[in-house]
């Protein structure tokens, strides 16, 4: 979440807010959460009184925003590194002389992880990831026999 100054409209983190710090934005402005936002004066500022000239409404909707948003970064972050993973995998399988059987561990392993944070697809993740690793297999590895046995089966 942030907090957008009302003069200029730059963002500020809300970490920078915490203990009720109060942050000076570049425009001059002084913004704090709990005194609103306050005038930079010519003189020492102890006797300025906070300008309340916050948005409350807009204030609430960003902060809602930031909440409902959350999980879809998450996702994505889950996302990258289950593409990081697919990623290790192919290259254990097209560079390196691991034995089937610990490729087929590695593959199991990357599935049960991406089944338990995305359980719903489960038949994307045969269709997609098993059948990558099946290809690179045979392309690449022909001679060790087929990956996960024989036939169609899943991993």
């Amino acid at each position: 979440m942030s907090l957008r100054c009302p003069k200029c409209g730059r963002e500020h983190d809300d970490a920078l807010f915490e203990f009720d710090r109060e942050v000076v934005c570049a425009c001059g402005k002084r913004l704090s959460l709990k005194n609103g936002h306050e005038e930079k004066g010519e003189g020492g500022g102890a006797d300025r009184a906070p300008i309340r000239d916050i948005n409350w409404e807009s204030f609430e909707k960003e902060i809602f925003d930031a909440v409902n948003s959350r999980p879809r970064r998450i996702d994505v972050a889950r996302v990258e590194e289950i593409r990081g993973m697919a990623d290790r995998i192919s290259a254990i399988i097209k560079q390196s002389d691991l034995p089937r059987v610990d490729v087929e561990i590695e593959v199991r392993n990357f599935r049960e992880y991406v089944l338990e944070h995305f359980p719903e697809k489960e038949e994307l993740f045969k269709a997609i990831y098993i059948n990558r690793f099946r290809r690179l297999w045979e392309e690449h590895r022909k001679g060790e026999g087929p990956l996960f046995g024989w036939g169609k089966r899943g991993a």
